[in-house]
């Protein structure tokens, strides 16, 4: 194996990318972090850490702190991982210890802890005066130093600086109990903001299923702080901090990439949680020059005005889920109606051109019960369902059983090739009570589904159906086409001596 030196000399940018991603997530204000620091620095002068391997095709260090109990750490230096064998799971003394062992390897390693430290004071300095401007301030004081590009191909040192950054601002927080939620809700949004051009490029990387879980949860957390906020007894003190707050949401929409529907979710948020006086919202609505549909619309559901949609894009479908659904919480059928005659054109292509595989049910299932709730014709129904493709079997079934369509529902499952549990979930005991002559055929379909395994297992499967079809078939009258049917089977397959067994069993004879 190379010297540890000529390693760390080779990785020198890697180690550089390491130590950054430590210096945005710890900080010298939170005493956690504080004794971390010093515990990971204690190891590496005390000698504890040792270089056990390095593996040149995988790029994977190798090393063992020799603690309380030795931990062993892996760095990978191509993914810019560290994994370490002890019990915690967050950052901990021996990756830390490691990080450092190799950083003095090229650089000052206490140059680098008494800079770090020295955050602790140039920070403080700058939340002597609240006001939203000094807490603006805070925040992007914290944020100030550029994003590695690396981390957004990389979610883990994305969470990791992220987490980390909004711990430090956290760690400002206001004593008096009115300034908390609101200060929470400037770090978050804030936090967001600054993140925002990395996290989307994350979404459209190989981890993008991370990002957007992150996303997520950020968007949930500024969903109950703001609910929260919204109860809150408000002071005349902190009106100035709700409006300079609106003016960064307004900021925040304006901003011209193509990430706007992601911006207008949290848009949406503020405007229907937090800032729900009409005035406010019309004169947000009329500060934008050249105004979104979509916006526009947001604002008419808001304010309970008439809608009138021009045809939209492929890429808006999304939205205008979410504005129909905000239509039928406010029960405004005619934004609603709007809304999902705009969107009907662009279902097929949305669902199988615009979403990944796992998203396609959702989706459908919104859409049904959206559709539901407006007029719609049988030839407009029979389209929608078509668009749906075999997503929407669900939601045709109940629609073909509301209609008494029983002929064209089996039909629909013979052509799917429906298996019987989903068929069950479609509606098989309402139209088996309804039209027992359709379910008939599936129910034999199935039993010879069975019946081609050729063990006992599937004739045990086969006569728990048959069991079905003579129940049906007695209900309705029809005990003498039974006996003809089981004849017939028993006849085609004689020579199955276990299959006998079964049946007679089954006490379906």
């Amino acid at each position: 194996m190379a010297t540890v030196q000529s390693l760390a000399e080779r990785f020198d940018e890697t180690i550089q990318d390491y130590m950054a991603a430590v210096d945005d997530t710890l900080h010298p204000t939170r005493a956690l972090d504080e004794e971390l620091v010093r515990k990971a620095v204690f190891l590496v002068r005390r000698g504890a850490v040792q270089i056990l391997s390095f593996q040149e095709d995988r790029l994977l260090l190798e090393a063992v702190v020799s603690d309380a109990h030795a931990a062993k750490v892996v760095l990978n230096f191509q993914a810019k991982t560290a994994v370490c064998a002890c019990p915690q799971d967050a950052q901990c003394r021996h990756r830390l210890a490691v990080i450092f062992y190799l950083y003095q390897k090229v650089g000052s390693l206490s140059e680098w802890v008494a800079a770090w430290r020295s955050k602790e004071q140039q920070t403080v300095a700058l939340s002597d005066k609240p006001s939203p401007q000094q807490w603006e301030a805070l925040i992007k004081y914290i944020w100030r130093d550029p994003i590695p590009s690396y981390t957004a191909r990389n979610y883990f040192y994305f969470e990791q600086l992220t987490d980390g950054r909004i711990k430090n601002a956290l760690a400002h927080m206001p004593l008096e109990r009115e300034w908390k939620n609101l200060f929470r809700t400037y770090v978050h949004f804030l936090s967001l903001s600054e993140a925002w051009d990395t996290f989307y490029e994350g979404t459209e990387d190989v981890h993008h299923s991370f990002f957007q879980k992150w996303f997520d949860e950020e968007w949930h957390e500024l969903a109950d702080l703001l609910s929260q906020l919204r109860v809150q007894h408000r002071t005349f003190e902190s009106d100035a901090f709700f409006e300079f707050l609106r003016d960064r949401v307004h900021s925040f929409i304006l901003a011209d990439d193509k990430s706007f529907s992601l911006r207008f979710s949290v848009y949406r948020l503020f405007w229907t949680t937090l800032f729900t006086n009409d005035a406010l919202r019309r004169a947000e609505r009329a500060t934008f020059h050249d105004i979104d549909q979509r916006i526009e619309v947001f604002f008419s559901i808001l304010l309970g005005e008439d809608v009138t949609i021009e045809p939209i894009a492929v890429h808006e479908v999304a939205d205008y889920i979410e504005l129909a659904t905000l239509a039928d919480r406010e029960q405004f059928n005619q934004p609603l109606q709007a809304s999902l005659h705009a969107i009907k054109p662009h279902v097929k292509t949305f669902l199988f051109d615009k979403l990944q595989l796992q998203q396609r049910h959702g989706y459908v299932k919104d859409l049904s019960y959206l559709f539901s709730l407006i007029d719609l014709d049988e030839e407009s129904w029979e389209d929608l369902f078509h668009q749906f493709g075999h997503f929407g079997l669900p939601a045709y079934s109940m629609y073909l059983i509301e209609k008494k369509l029983y002929k064209q529902w089996a039909e629909l499952h013979h052509l799917y090739h429906s298996p019987l549990y989903f068929a069950e979930e479609c509606g098989l005991s309402q139209v088996q009570t309804d039209a027992p002559e359709y379910v008939l055929p599936l129910y034999h379909r199935y039993a010879m589904e069975h019946l081609k395994e050729r063990n006992r297992a599937s004739y045990k499967q086969a006569v728990r159906i048959w069991k079905k079809m003579k129940a049906v078939c007695k209900r309705s009258g029809q005990m003498a086409f039974w006996q003809s049917y089981l004849t017939e089977i028993r006849t085609q397959n004689k020579r199955l001596r276990a299959l006998h067994e079964e049946m007679e069993k089954g006490k379906i004879l």
